[in-house]
């Protein structure tokens, strides 16, 4: 059965650090998306085995829902204004990281 693919930029010091974290707690397919389009270098995404995705934040919160012990995060950051908060917050996060990886990596 084919499964959901989270891409995260493995050569990010901080995206790596958090998603090894996820891969001892979880066994959803991470995938390494470094040297993929900048469409996927710009902010985590899953893909699902018929090719609709999840990006930025959503794709946290899929992520947090299939992590044990995270959960509950995800459930607090899908409340609405929480969410509209956090993706605020996560694309001043990933745009800094994407400029970041792009100007040291390339």
């Amino acid at each position: 059965m084919e499964k959901e693919r989270i891409l995260f930029n493995q050569k990010c010091s901080l995206c790596n650090f958090e998603i090894n974290h996820y891969k001892t707690r979880s066994d959803l397919n991470f995938v390494d998306c470094s040297d993929m389009e900048d469409k996927y270098l710009k902010q985590l995404h899953v893909i699902f085995p018929d090719n609709t995705e999840l990006s930025g934040v959503d794709a946290f919160i899929y992520t947090w829902n299939y992590t044990p012990g995270y959960e509950v995060l995800g459930k607090i950051i899908a409340l609405p204004v929480i969410k509209s908060i956090a993706i605020i917050v996560y694309a001043v996060i990933a745009r800094l990281l994407y400029w970041k990886f792009k100007l040291f990596h390339h």
